[in-house]
Order: C-alpha cells, then sequence, then structure tokens
C-alpha cells in the first residue's frame, strides 16, 4: 500500500504538486471540506495570464503613427493599417485579424485600466485579485472557495498570481502521467487498469482503506491544535480523493499541443469530470525591454494561437458554451521605445473577456492617442475628454462585475475581501 510519504514522492518525481488537497504543507492554511456534494455544474472560469506585461497598444487598444516622419512614436505601424472586427479594432499584427475575426461577436474588450503600478508583483496581484494590496486571493480561488471548496481540483494553477488566502486548496499540475499513478495506487500497471494485476485484491485494499480512515478520523476527534486539525483534515480529503481522480482519467485527451493548449486541456478534463471550477493559465514572453516589436509580437502570437487552441478544445469537448475566458497581464508598455528597442513597464493595460455571459462585441474604456488612460461616465459608460470628470477603471472594477457573473458577490466569502469600489455595469450587471 502507498503510504503519504510514497505519495509526495512519486507525485514530486512526476511534476504533480499535490498542494491541492495537501496543500497545507506548501503554507496554506485552509481547512478541507470532505465533499458529498454533486460534481460541479456551473460555469468554467479559465484566466489567461500573458505574463510579464503586454503591450495592448499592439493588441486591442492599437495606436499607429501617422507618417514615416513621426517622432518617438508608440509604434512602428501606421494608423491606417489599424482594422476592426466589428466595434473592436486591433493592430495590424500577424494572427490578429483570424482571431478577432473568430472571437469579437462573444468578447469585451475593456481598455485604459489603470492599474496604479508598474511593478510586476503588485500588477499581477493587482489585475488577478482585484486589489493592489497585499493579502487578497485571486479571483479563480475565490469562485472556487465559494462553489466547490470541497472538490479535489476545485481551483487548478499553472503559476501566476494564484494566493489563496487559505480559503480553497489548490492544485498545480506539471506532468499528466502522475494523475493516472495516483488515482490507481493499488494498480502495478496504472495505464493497464488490469484487476488480476494488483498490489492487493479489492477486498484487502477495502479493508487498509477503511482502517485508515478510521484511524484518521479518531486522529481528527482527538487534535486540539488548529494547524493540527487542519492539517489532519487535509490528508483526509486528499486520501478519499482517489475516485475523483480515477474520473478525471476518464476525460483526459491525448494531451498534445501548445504548453497553453495542455493547460486547457487539463483544466478542460478536471472541469467534464465535475472536479474544477476555476484554473490559472499562462504564457510568458512579454517583459520585451529589448527588440520590442520582434519579441512582443511573437509572444501576442503565441498567445491568442493557444486562445484559439482552448476554444478548439471547449468545442471537442462539447463546453463552449459554459466556460468563461478572461485575459490580462500585470500592466502594459510604455507608449514609446528605449534605447534597446524595447518598451519599459506602463501603468495603463487592457483586459479581453469572452465567453459565458460576456456581452459580445463590445469596447469599454479608451486611452488617448499617447496611451494615457481616459476616464468614463459611470452610468453611461461613455468615454470622457475631461481626466477631471468621470472615474478611472481599475482591476476592482472589472472583479466586482466578474465576482457578479461568478454568483458570489454576495457571499460571506467574497465580502471578507471588500473591492472597496463602486460597482458599475462594465459587463452589463
Amino acid at each position: 500500500m502507498m503510504n503519504r510519504r510514497d505519495l509526495f514522492k512519486l507525485a514530486g518525481a512526476a511534476g504533480l504538486t499535490l498542494s491541492g488537497p495537501l496543500s497545507w504543507l506548501s503554507g496554506s492554511n485552509a481547512i478541507a471540506q470532505e465533499d458529498t456534494s454533486e460534481p460541479y455544474s456551473g460555469p468554467l472560469f479559465l484566466f489567461v495570464n500573458a505574463a510579464g506585461g503586454w503591450d495592448p497598444t499592439s493588441l486591442c487598444d492599437p495606436k499607429g503613427r501617422v507618417n514615416e516622419d513621426e517622432e518617438k512614436p508608440v509604434n512602428k505601424f501606421f494608423k491606417d493599417e489599424i482594422d476592426t472586427a466589428g466595434n473592436i479594432t486591433y493592430a495590424p499584427v500577424e494572427g490578429h485579424k483570424e482571431f478577432f475575426d473568430r472571437h469579437y461577436q462573444k468578447m469585451t474588450v475593456i481598455n485604459g485600466i489603470d492599474t496604479a503600478t508598474n511593478g510586476h508583483d503588485s500588477g499581477s496581484r493587482h489585475i488577478w485579485s482585484g486589489n493592489l494590496a497585499e493579502g487578497h486571493p485571486s479571483l479563480g480561488a475565490l469562485i472556487a472557495a465559494v462553489h466547490a471548496p470541497g472538490k479535489a481540483m476545485a481551483y487548478i494553477t499553472n503559476g501566476g498570481y494564484d494566493l489563496t488566502q487559505g480559503i480553497v486548496s489548490r492544485t498545480r499540475v506539471g506532468n499528466i502521467g502522475a494523475i493516472q499513478r495516483i488515482a490507481f495506487v493499488n494498480d502495478i500497471d496504472p495505464n493497464n487498469n488490469d484487476q488480476n494485476d494488483l498490489f492487493h485484491t479489492t477486498n484487502t485494499m477495502s479493508r487498509i482503506q477503511a482502517a485508515q480512515k478510521a484511524r484518521m478520523e479518531s486522529k481528527i476527534s482527538n487534535s486540539h491544535l488548529p494547524h493540527e486539525h487542519a492539517a489532519l483534515n487535509t490528508l483526509h480529503l486528499a486520501r478519499g480523493s482517489d475516485n475523483e481522480l480515477q474520473r478525471l482519467t476518464e476525460y483526459l485527451p491525448e494531451i498534445s499541443g501548445s504548453n497553453l493548449k495542455k493547460q486547457a486541456q487539463v483544466a478542460i478534463a478536471a472541469y467534464r469530470a465535475g472536479l474544477s471550477v476555476a484554473a490559472n493559465l499562462g504564457v510568458g514572453g512579454f517583459d520585451t525591454h529589448g527588440n520590442h516589436d520582434q519579441n512582443q509580437f511573437a509572444a501576442l502570437q503565441r498567445l491568442l494561437s493557444g486562445i484559439n487552441e482552448i476554444w478548439d478544445e471547449a468545442d471537442r469537448a462539447g463546453v463552449a458554451d459554459k466556460i468563461v475566458v478572461v485575459v490580462g497581464s500585470d500592466f502594459g508598455r510604455t507608449p514609446y521605445y528605449n534605447n534597446n528597442d524595447g518598451k519599459d513597464h506602463w501603468s495603463v493595460t487592457s483586459m479581453m473577456i469572452m465567453g459565458a455571459g460576456i456581452p459580445g462585441n463590445k469596447v469599454i474604456g479608451a486611452s488617448n492617442d499617447r496611451f494615457s488612460l481616459k476616464t468614463i461616465d459611470p452610468g453611461s459608460l461613455n468615454v470622457l475628454d475631461n481626466p477631471e470628470e468621470g472615474i478611472r477603471i481599475t482591476p476592482a472594477h472589472i472583479h466586482a462585475q466578474l465576482r457578479k457573473l461568478a454568483g458570489v458577490h454576495d457571499i460571506e466569502t467574497a465580502q471578507r475581501f471588500p473591492l472597496k469600489v463602486d460597482d458599475i455595469p462594465l459587463l452589463g450587471l
């Protein structure tokens, strides 16, 4: 029988970080809840992080130069090359036309977002938690904590800002092969599932598990220290997760394609198995302090191609009408090139939100020709010319709407982490 220490060794060797049901080992103080609920069937929230600080002026808030003589241009392409898909304008970069033509009808673009920082950690925290200050969970963690706190893979993360503040456990998946091996711990060959090829007979395995459960429940009832109680509770959930992981293996396709696609394949399979509510996905390469056009454009192409693959996988799995994809980055890039032909950090950025419940073909907010944000009227959402009027769109305003979309805005768990902004209907909610 595989004991807890062997399980950790196996998981580590295979690249699977069990910081979900075993999260107390990695610093989380989440108290696991034994799951007796039905499989989760609400929307799947996928948060796609363009790590390093993308350039919206080369994407969904395009700025072009007037002519070749323009000094310190925001970009080297021309204004008259900027194209549109419905109401959404986009930069003339390879891959953009295909992407926006395909998705604009299910997409809201929010431009002119004030991150109030140009630091990577603070920017990522602000974009993905809705708060610039420390100590707030990511939105994915919050949604998972409300809807499926007892699910072994409620919140899957592939990195980025994934702080949970102890409200839910997180699962990091590095190597899919580990899932099969951990799900079928009694199988000598977990890829075979031959009932005659077991470490123990089925009856013996059942007696072992019953004894483990009784022993664990006794230890939990006799534990008095909060940390000890939480640790035992999470271990109890972990040992009871085999059936859930086995169900996951039924939905896993052959993992292939780009890194972003592979991340999405696991998240969507876990969702179809009723185990997952939210997942952090990510792609890097956006911190382009040198050779901006070459490096940034290549990173944008990888990102948009990967998002296309997410939707391809959702279509294949029959859940395209049930996913929400939120795309963002740490901050934006400067509206000028530096001496290395790169662009540095800039506090203005954009986000793209698409999928179930999201208004399509819509652009909210704006920036001026030099990529400084414009304010909006909070009632009509109209862009204003006078920066002394209206409000600046912040990540908190967007999170307030996403919390509503996810049905968590008025739940006590969410109210423990207030956004401290007036709710404005950026997404019509």
